[in-house]
């Protein structure tokens, strides 16, 4: 047996092992993945679902546990049932409506999570139909008045663990067939001097993908140079490949944001109104200062959720047709430090945190939560500010009407260096003379 074959089964034997180690490992991370994407997105929406439910539970509001939980059911294909069930065991609100005024009963399985919270997330087998269900309470004053179930269907998660597996599979074939070729011709050219070779490791090196190694010879390195070029494109697809998964997680952070616009929404219709019109002032302000395409898409989403911790406001007190009292005010006030509470238990959405916890700080540090004054209040903070005056002053209430647009740009000049920042506030009212009486496009396509 000759060197060269000997060196060829060597190193065919060699990709082998890795090419299937690195599968099984690969197929593994990407199973736990998955399933931990799932876990994440269940008790989020479980956690959220179980905010919500509480008001209208305290407030014996049947009609909006109902919808709520319909709403649930139907925007999520792959959710099997939800049920809102009351401290005394008994369902208040069920996908299923015949379920509904019956006793829950809560299937025993797996428990894959737990938190301290009381949110349990268990891999069960309910009427012979494997699900994932997740058990959040229902929390109020801190005091348990019931629990929300979800049950996501196993069979989404089993069929992209599939698909992953035979992307995985599919890929590892490619490039085990590569490796068997390219360990042929490195066995067959081993012999040639190594300066192309070297000057190509260089270009790798450096990130040039682009391009092709010359090739001088039709002896062994001009072959092991052809080959070196074409892994160079195997490289590119598989950067390609990256850049399609990243888009697809950015997929996934729209359609977080989009979640939390339409929760908004199912509190308060003037609420996703009011924060559709601050993002576009915002997006106005944004573009007059100069701000890149990313940092004006990141302004936008953080004004559309600016007043997110607003689903915590009782409904009396929201939708209350006249002014609060101290009391209401105190805890209306308490609305930035929800959203940001909200915002953090998604690590995608921590960045939008600083601006929808300071957007009531004022300049001269008399604002809340924390009194930041001048340039310690974060930028989006201060922009969103001035938009969320604005809005205010010139919409129209149920409890006053607005006010003329010139009236409120007067308040928003007379207020520059206390309330807003001078420059900021100097920027708004010019651009907004220039501005066509049009709302600028948003990046986001978030209903209103």
């Amino acid at each position: 047996m000759g060197i060269r074959l000997k060196l060829s089964l060597i190193t065919f034997l060699l990709v082998t092992i890795v090419i299937l180690v690195s599968s099984v490992i690969v197929m593994s991370i990407m199973d736990t993945f998955l399933l931990g994407e799932l876990v994440k997105r269940g008790l989020s929406l479980s956690r959220w679902a179980a905010n919500a439910a509480g008001y209208s539970i305290l407030a014996r509001d049947r009609l909006s546990v109902d919808n709520l939980v319909a709403k649930i059911k139907e925007r999520q294909v792959d959710i099997i049932h939800v049920a809102v069930v009351g401290r005394n065991g008994m369902v208040t609100a069920h996908s299923e409506l015949v379920k509904s005024g019956t006793r829950y009963a809560p299937q025993v399985g797996v428990v894959l999570h737990s938190d301290a919270d009381g949110s349990l997330v268990s891999r069960v087998n309910r009427d012979g139909r494997v699900s994932y269900e997740f058990s959040t309470p229902i929390k109020f004053a801190g005091n348990e008045i019931g629990h929300f179930y979800l049950g996501i269907d196993a069979a989404a998660l089993t069929r992209a663990q599939l698909d992953a597996r035979r992307k995985v599979a599919s890929a590892s074939a490619v490039i085990l067939f590569l490796a068997v070729v390219g360990a042929f011709f490195i066995a067959r050219f081993f012999t040639t001097p190594i300066k192309q070779l070297t000057e190509g490791v260089s270009r790798l090196k450096s990130g040039s993908y682009h391009g092709a190694i010359r090739v001088n010879q039709r002896d062994e390195l001009g072959e092991l140079t052809s080959n070196f070029n074409d892994m160079a494109q195997v490289i590119l697809c598989q950067q390609e490949k990256l850049e399609e998964y990243a888009r697809g997680l950015e997929e996934s952070y729209m359609a977080t944001v989009k979640i939390l616009a339409t929760s908004i929404d199912a509190r308060d219709d003037y609420t996703l109104q009011h924060s559709t019109r601050v993002a576009a002032l915002s997006l106005m302000l944004g573009e007059e200062m100069g701000l890149g395409i990313e940092e004006l898409r990141d302004l936008e989403v953080a004004a559309l959720v600016h007043d997110l911790g607003k689903i915590r406001i009782p409904d009396h007190i929201l939708k209350k047709a006249g002014p609060l009292d101290e009391c209401e005010f105190q805890l209306v006030k308490q609305h930035s430090r929800d959203g940001a509470d909200i915002l953090s238990h998604s690590r995608a959405l921590h960045r939008f945190i600083p601006a929808v916890l300071y957007h009531h700080e004022w300049y001269n540090g008399q604002g809340y939560p924390e009194g930041l004054s001048g340039e310690h209040i974060p930028l989006f903070a201060s922009i969103i500010s001035i938009a969320d005056a604005y809005d205010a002053m010139t919409t129209s209430r149920p409890y006053r009407k607005g006010l003329p647009a010139e009236t409120a740009i007067r308040e928003i000049s007379r207020h520059r260096g206390s309330q807003f920042d001078p420059h900021l506030a100097d920027l708004f009212v010019a651009s907004l003379g220039r501005w066509d009486n049009a709302l600028p496009h948003l990046v986001l396509e978030v209903p209103v």
